[in-house]
């Protein structure tokens, strides 16, 4: 049974979450909002949907969040244990939406009216949120399915409803600081056997798999304990915890994900032990003992006989570390997402 989150409850449930959160590490996440006001096209590039995913989450409220917890073994705290936090923000005869989307809301029944007197003010709570469900502290997991637009909604909760970054490159990296390690199952689905090549919706894909749902869709809890379940059916059958290509990376962004990770790691190169030690031979300054190095991140770096001293002060003392050549660039574009009237997928 899902546990209904309003202003009256909050403090206690998300002691409660904090309590469960260490035995309970993987972390299922779901949001419910008013749809779409600007749709994206199929075959957009990656940056024109990043606009349009800006464009709507600035520009509309939160209505619900779904959160469940698992442990490694797929275990809840209690059979059929999630949480959604409904919030007071939107007003449906104010805020922009998609009629559309109120209306299948209403079918799932969410009482709008009733947030509106008695659920959460986001921006009273968006520091406690983060802090409870979002802290890295813990070390969790977060499962999305299709979560562009979940990750972006979050992102603005624990903002305190700022505007999404300006650019996608901001963007990943701000998921990458709020989330730390995710999974989008819609995204790694495409790489599974029997999945390849086929655009699933949440409840077909559990359909398949033979994972019970509990509940109605559009509900966020429960729609967020059915990515749970899938989530843990496809680790097992397919074994792909761990592997870089699926970590932190969201189903529609693949290309800028990939490229910023690699950037990322390229970050870690520059305190590259072996480019430490260079970098001190030159500039006159004692090596520390090795011992204060961390370990080897990616691929060693290129035999020291390749750099060649310079006349006058190298360009890269000004960064403490020797410059590389530039790598290749990522293109692409994204195939077959589609909104239909402003209507998420389930």
């Amino acid at each position: 049974m899902a546990v209904t989150v309003l202003t009256n409850n909050i403090a206690a449930q998300l002691q409660l979450l904090a309590d469960h959160r260490r035995s309970f590490r993987y972390v299922a996440v779901d949001t419910e909002f008013p749809g779409f006001i600007r749709s994206t096209p199929p075959y957009a590039s990656e940056e024109d949907l990043y606009a349009d995913v800006k464009y709507n989450v600035d520009s509309m409220k939160l209505i619900q969040l779904g959160i469940a917890l698992f442990d490694e073994n797929g275990n809840t705290p209690w059979q059929g244990c999630c949480w959604q936090f409904n919030f007071s923000d939107f007003d449906p005869s104010v805020h922009p939406s998609s009629p559309k989307s109120l209306e299948l809301l209403r079918r799932s029944g969410h009482d709008l009216e009733r947030n509106r007197r008695e659920g959460i003010d986001c921006d009273k709570w968006s520091n406690i949120l983060r802090n409870k469900l979002f802290d890295r502290r813990y070390g969790s997991v977060y499962v999305t399915f299709h979560g562009l637009y979940d990750v972006a909604y979050v992102i603005k909760l624990v903002t305190g409803g700022a505007p999404l970054p300006a650019t996608l490159r901001e963007f990943t990296a701000a998921a990458r600081r709020v989330f730390g390690t995710f999974y989008d199952i819609k995204y790694i689905a495409k790489y599974c056997d029997g999945f390849r090549g086929r655009e699933l919706g949440l409840a077909r894909l559990a359909q398949e798999l033979g994972v019970d749902r509990d509940g109605t869709a559009h509900q966020a809890a429960y729609d967020s304990l059915t990515i749970g379940r899938v989530f843990d059916k496809m680790k097992r059958r397919f074994n792909f915890e761990g592997n870089d290509r699926f970590i932190s990376v969201l189903y529609g962004l693949e290309n800028s994900y990939m490229e910023s990770k690699k950037k990322y790691q390229r970050s870690l190169m520059a305190y590259h032990p072996y480019y430490v030690v260079w970098f001190q031979a030159h500039s006159g300054i004692p090596p520390p003992p090795m011992s204060v190095f961390l370990p080897q991140v990616g691929p060693p770096p290129p035999p020291m006989s390749v750099f060649r001293p310079q006349v006058g002060p190298p360009s890269y003392q000004a960064h403490g570390v020797p410059t590389s050549p530039r790598p290749p660039s990522y293109h692409g574009h994204i195939s077959g997402l589609r909104f239909l009237d402003g209507v998420r997928e389930s």
